[in-house]
């Protein structure tokens, strides 16, 4: 899911319910990614694969 950040502010409680049941949400700015907003637990999963260098 892409979503402008000027539109995030307003649907952060939505954005956040995403990430929470598995989506990637994608902010963008002109169109181009600047941030990701995932879960808490595939965040932990990311970082504990590159802490063990898998």
């Amino acid at each position: 899911m892409k979503v402008a950040i000027s539109d995030a502010k307003a649907r952060l409680p939505e954005l956040v319910r995403a990430a929470d049941q598995g989506q990637t949400v994608e902010l963008t700015r002109y169109g181009s990614t600047q941030a990701v907003i995932i879960s808490e637990e595939r965040y932990q999963r990311l970082t504990r694969s590159l802490m063990n260098g898998d």
